[in-house]
């Protein structure tokens, strides 16, 4: 696969990610954040498994890598479920884009060099992510009164953050990691990882385990599980083959605006002003990093 295939990819994966903020925000009414999780990833791993082939031809090195995928994966959907009890979809959204500065961050922890003209447009989605996340703090944007009032900062953001330091790390350790080993099998133990972890929490507090089911949920439950889980995660794998974990987060931090967009479109959150101008200057840092030509990636002893 080559690097715009790739790019394609990663915006796809990037889109269907953006509507699961929403989707998850409605969920959390009727399922407890851990259920949702083992529910979530279990209906993913249960689809994998027929194609899965041996998880052993992973050899123990692939095991672990995909084991330890997992519980990462698991920390970041634990703290970004339980972070969306307790903030907006569109602002967790936002937050989480955070992983576009965390990852070269963590990156240069393992020998991972981003090009100048990547980190450039870094710098501009961070611009663009900070007037997202706080631009309704300033009266010249002309933001609503009731997104003024909501713009403060909740332990739910907090969590979410948690949550992008784990998303984060994820991208570093398939992008370092994951390439040679196959797809599937590493897909599979990795869901099925988080799906054990998290009925594992759910079983030593049995609070957890109260639930309903409506046919809006059950629905929801099979998207996340099926779409937004089982299939974007190998995809993600598939992409990451030819995208470096700096240029993979750089495509991600399209997420909040896509978060925005559905959160608007679903459950009417309002669209301001500071939705507008941060998503724009976001776009901007992108395709600055993107157009004239593709970064070149010096990566000592990774890809």
């Amino acid at each position: 696969m080559n690097k715009r295939r790739a790019d394609l990819l990663l915006i796809v994966i990037t889109i269907i990610w953006g509507t699961t903020f929403t989707i998850v925000h409605s969920a959390v009414d009727e399922l407890t954040p851990m259920v949702l999780v083992a529910l979530r990833f279990g209906a993913a791993a249960l689809v994998l498994l027929p194609f899965a082939g041996d998880m052993r031809g992973l050899g123990r090195r692939g095991i672990i890598i995909a084991v330890g995928l997992g519980a990462i994966l698991f920390s970041g959907f634990a703290l970004q479920t339980f972070g969306l009890e307790r903030t907006t979809p569109g602002r967790a959204g936002f937050i989480t884009g955070l992983n576009v500065v965390i990852v070269p961050i963590l990156g240069r922890l393992v020998g991972q060099r981003a090009a100048p003209r990547v980190l450039a447009g870094i710098a501009l989605a961070l611009v663009g992510l900070s007037i997202l996340s706080w631009g309704c703090q300033i009266p010249a944007l002309g933001c609503a009164p009731e997104a003024i009032a909501a713009a403060g900062w909740s332990i739910g953001d907090t969590l979410v953050l948690l949550c992008a330091v784990a998303f984060a790390l994820h991208i570093v350790v398939v992008g370092r990691w994951a390439p040679g080993l196959s797809v599937r099998p590493l897909n599979t133990l990795q869901l099925l990882t988080v799906a054990l972890l998290a009925t594992g929490m759910s079983l030593l507090d049995p609070s957890q385990l109260r639930f309903r089911l409506s046919v809006e949920t059950v629905i929801a439950v099979l998207f996340l599980g099926i779409v937004a889980t089982a299939l974007v995660f190998g995809m993600q794998l598939v992409a990451q083959r030819a995208a470096s974990p700096t240029r993979t987060a750089l495509i991600f931090a399209l997420e909040p605006v896509f978060a925005a967009f559905f959160a608007w479109l679903w459950i009417g959150e309002p669209l301001t002003s500071a939705v507008w101008l941060g998503g724009g200057v976001m776009l901007t840092g992108i395709l600055f990093a993107e157009l004239q030509g593709w970064p070149r990636w010096s990566v000592v002893g990774g890809q």
